[in-house]
C-alpha cells in the first residue's frame, strides 16, 4: 500500500483535504473551528466498506496535524485488520 497523500479541497468553504493512498479514498480531515489554538478543531474520518465488514473510524483534534496522525492511526490498523503492509519503493 501507498503511504497517504492528503489533497486539500480548493473550491470547499472550510480547509478540507481527502487522504487518498494510490486510488484509494481513505478518509479526510476538514477545519471544523477555525478559531486560534486552543479553540481550533479539526475533524477527521475515515469510511472503508472494503470486505465483509465496514471499517470506520473518526474524530476531533486540536490541529491538522493531530486529525492527519490520528487518521494515519486508523489507516495503519485498517492495513493489519485487513493483512496488508507497506511495499518498499521499487528503485530503478
Amino acid at each position: 500500500m501507498a503511504e497517504l497523500v492528503y489533497t486539500r479541497l480548493q473550491d470547499h468553504p472550510r480547509e478540507t483535504y481527502f487522504a487518498t493512498s494510490g486510488a484509494l479514498i481513505v478518509g479526510r480531515i476538514d477545519c471544523i473551528c477555525p478559531d486560534p489554538p486552543p479553540a481550533e478543531q479539526w475533524g477527521w474520518g475515515m469510511s472503508l466498506d472494503i470486505g465483509a465488514l465496514p471499517f470506520r473510524r473518526g474524530g476531533v483534534a486540536p490541529s491538522r496535524e493531530g486529525a492527519a496522525a490520528a487518521l494515519g492511526e486508523a489507516w495503519a490498523q485498517w492495513k493489519a485488520w485487513a493483512g496488508l503492509r507497506d511495499i518498499e519503493a521499487i528503485s530503478p
